[in-house]
């Protein structure tokens, strides 16, 4: 065999890996894509779901507020009532510093279940399951007086300062009608017993603002990671 003929044997198996190495980098890039687009349509999926349970509860008026998975003591699981909570805005006045919330009554119980323990006091709220979970928070503001424009941030940390969820509201003082502004996360693993408090920071003074109570709170809820009882 000529030295052209073992040269061009080389230069064809050359580009025949070349081949393969890019199909499977393609195939590493294609299957990285489908693999994201999965993550966010669950993401959403969970999102809309939870939203059209806070549609049916308006529409029963079982509650003034987004109060999920409390519907009445039978609508919802055993699963839902243990593993999801909400908590709404104690006070309608807007300032910087820890937020305060309080659990809504309904029946016999309160919209706080047994996977979580709430500390009225500091604001924070611990999880008692290692888990996943899904987290949404919904502000409600009002333009009471001679408001100015305006920009708060209501960030929810755990006690290791790790940002969970991050929700940022632009106030303008030409817009009377009341400012609504919902943002949610998932967390990926959060460790049983860790505390989460939220903190409002704003860039002015906020004295013009109100919070609509009824409407102003936050829900999480375990994803999974569920303890059996």
């Amino acid at each position: 065999m000529s030295s052209t003929d073992l040269e061009s044997l080389e230069n064809g198996a050359a580009r025949s890996r070349c081949r393969r190495m890019d199909a499977c980098l393609v195939g590493s890039v294609l299957a990285l894509f489908a693999l994201t687009v999965a993550g966010f349509a669950l993401a959403l999926l969970f999102a809309l779901g939870l939203k059209t349970e806070v549609d049916n509860i308006k529409k029963r008026h079982v509650s003034d507020s987004p109060a999920l998975g409390f519907q009445h003591a039978d609508a919802g699981s055993n699963y839902k009532a243990q593993n999801f909570a909400y908590l709404r805005a104690t006070n309608s006045e807007v300032k910087p510093g820890v937020m305060l919330w309080e659990s809504i009554s309904y029946g016999n119980g309160k919209t706080v279940g047994s996977a979580y323990t709430y500390n009225s006091n500091h604001g924070m709220l611990r999880v008692e399951r290692e888990g996943g979970y899904f987290l949404y928070t919904q502000l409600n503001l009002s333009c009471v007086h001679q408001c100015n424009n305006a920009s708060l941030t209501l960030t929810f940390l755990s006690e290791d300062k790790n940002e969970q969820l991050s929700c940022t509201v632009k106030l303008s003082a030409t817009h009377w009608d009341p400012v609504v502004r919902k943002c949610w996360n998932v967390i990926p693993h959060l460790e049983k017993k860790t505390q989460l408090l939220a903190r409002i920071t704003s860039d002015t003074d906020l004295n013009s603002w109100q919070l609509d109570l009824n409407s102003s709170g936050f829900g999480i809820f375990l994803v999974d990671g569920v303890e059996k009882e």
